[in-house]
């Protein structure tokens, strides 16, 4: 939600697909002769299934050191974005659930992302 929103693919942390804020219309603000400042904010939520994860369960092969994974982790994010012509700069917090029995809290950092459309 926000004042001249992007239309691009959204906001993404670092990962596999992630991090594509390329405009997808000819319309997006960036693109215009008259851009000059948007704003937004932005939420979401994301669940994942956790089968194998070799940093807790330890090697494949060899028995080795592991913790007790949780099978069901979340994401919550939320963050802002600012452009200014075509650039745009972003900040999205993230918390992420425990990942393992005995974790004393929940894990909590942050991401800047900035891009230039041309």
């Amino acid at each position: 939600m926000g004042h001249r929103l992007p239309k691009d693919f959204g906001t993404s942390l670092i990962g596999p697909g992630g991090g594509v804020s390329a405009p997808a219309d000819a319309n997006d603000p960036r693109l215009r002769d008259d851009a000059t400042y948007g704003m937004h904010v932005f939420a979401r939520a994301e669940g994942r299934a956790v089968a194998r994860n070799i940093f807790l369960d330890g090697n494949t092969w060899e028995k080795s050191p592991s913790v007790p994974k949780r099978n069901f982790v979340a994401d919550l994010y939320a963050g802002i974005g600012v452009m200014l012509g075509s650039v745009k700069l972003t900040y999205t917090h993230v918390l992420r659930t425990e990942e393992y029995e005995g974790q004393s809290s929940p894990q909590m950092f942050g991401a800047i992302s900035l891009s230039m459309a041309f």
